[in-house]
């Protein structure tokens, strides 16, 4: 028999102390609509001090080579603090560029392709110039890319069709860690308490924000990035379970419904966007350390160094989860809770504790995701409702209900999603892993990893 996972606290005191927790971390992030409303009202430095002056970089480069020399234009299209604003500046020995700009507003980028060099060209030719380029309030960075490719003949020698081939597949195995780290939970969520959860999105957006906040915004303590990833998974598992405690728990004690949980947690996610939408002002943001990085070769593959890094996390993160489900008591628990939660009860284990422990767990694991996709792309209040559906996908095409099949699941589309790029517009890429779900479904209806139900 099972001992007894820890004594259920219950009262209204724990309730009223959990419910301090959730409305302390909306109040967190409360403070990050302050820079943004400055950013707005006010064009000037304030008395006594400097304003952040906006800098608008980028790297020019071909595959690894830096290419020098490469002038560079930025011409003011809508900027409130110059209308008149003209900028320029021409690349050094590592390809790297940058023009200070007035303020937050749009750009018109454009290359002078006479000082391109001989030996190099722009991907597309018609590229030469972003007619549209937006600085967003609050930002100090703004990263522009141009693609170039080297003229045929020329010194730099383009990717074969296996190299680009195996980069994607790299790719795809980053973006497949990272959606399995964010769908671990929203599969044991639903295995052990039957909610779909929808606002599981929005939990990935809360930890990316919270990250940001705690390393980047102005208003924010401005910690190194190692600190603010481990506060905000913190925060982000706190987030959680008082949300079990304040709004799950007390419904299934009203004996709510699957389905009136389900809107509840529709509800939830939609609340929650539109407040991370007011909140940043619908900006996108960057960590600081990661707003201009490039490529760092190892043999053909040629990702950014944060690639590495947040694959090895993600990695090591989920192994851990595995061995945390295997070998250690609140692993056996949850396992049993998922089987069958009565007979579990029945056992001994207080399924209430398990449940909220999961809750802080999943959230956390959610947070962590979200951190992991800001730092290879950008902070944005709608990034995990855009990651929803795949991470859906992953959790049915795994195995409903479990933890290793969302991993799974997870790998598969993320590796047919960026693969699929060689053949078809990129962005047709998360309709291809929705479809692999149709195909899966179609042969082995219970998932990669699901068992197959008896009925009779």
């Amino acid at each position: 028999m099972l001992r007894p996972f820890g004594a259920d606290p219950g009262g209204k005191r724990l309730r009223v102390i959990v419910a301090r927790v959730l409305f302390g971390a909306l109040a967190v992030l409360g403070v990050l609509a302050a820079p943004a409303a400055a950013q707005e009202t006010t064009t000037t430095a304030p008395a006594g001090g400097e304003a952040a002056t906006p800098v608008i970089r980028g790297t020019f480069t071909s595959g690894s080579t830096p290419i020098e020399g490469v002038t560079i234009t930025a011409t003011a299209v809508d900027v409130e603090a110059d209308p008149d604003f003209e900028g320029e500046a021409t690349s050094d020995a590592d390809g790297a560029w940058a023009i200070e700009a007035p303020g937050p507003g749009v750009y018109r980028l454009a290359i002078d392709t006479d000082t391109i060099p001989e030996d190099f060209a722009l991907e597309d030719p018609d590229r030469f110039e972003l007619p549209q380029f937006r600085v967003f309030p609050g930002s100090t960075s703004s990263n522009a890319v141009f693609r170039f490719a080297s003229e045929e003949g020329g010194g730099i020698v383009a990717p074969s069709r296996w190299e680009r081939m195996l980069n994607l597949i790299f790719s795809g195995i980053r973006l497949g860690l990272i959606i399995g780290l964010c769908s671990v939970g929203l599969s044991l969520v639903f295995g052990t308490t039957g909610l779909v959860n929808f606002a599981q999105g929005e939990l990935v957006t809360l930890g990316a924000l919270l990250a940001w906040f705690l390393n980047t915004s102005s208003g924010g303590p401005q910690w190194t990035l190692v600190l603010a990833v481990i506060v905000a998974v913190i925060l982000s598992g706190l987030f959680g379970g008082a949300l079990d405690m304040v709004l799950w728990r007390p419904m299934v004690r009203q004996r709510s419904g699957a389905l009136a949980r389900m809107l509840v947690s529709i509800g939830l996610a939609l609340f929650l966007r539109y407040l991370f939408q007011v909140l940043t002002d619908g900006s996108p943001n960057t960590f600081r350390q990661y707003a201009t990085q490039g490529p760092t070769d190892i043999g053909p593959i040629s990702f950014p160094v944060s690639t590495y890094i947040t694959m090895v996390i993600c990695a090591v993160v989920l192994i851990g989860v595995g061995l945390v489900l295997e070998q250690t008591r609140l692993g056996t628990a949850i396992r049993a809770v998922a089987d069958e939660k009565d007979l579990a009860e029945a056992s001994g284990i207080d399924v209430r504790r398990v449940i909220t422990m999961i809750w802080i767990g999943s959230t956390a694991l959610a947070g962590l995701g979200g951190i992991m996709l800001g730092i290879n792309e950008t902070v944005q209040f709608n990034m995990g409702f855009r990651l929803l559906l795949t991470m859906f996908a992953a959790v049915v095409l795994g195995g409903l209900g479990s933890a290793y099949g969302a991993m799974v699941g997870g790998l598969v589309v993320g590796i047919a999603s960026e693969v699929s790029t060689y053949w078809i517009d990129a962005d047709f890429k998360y309709a291809v892993g929705l479809a692999i779900l149709i195909v899966v479904l179609m042969v082995r209806p219970q998932g990669i990893l699901g068992i197959r139900e008896r009925v009779g």
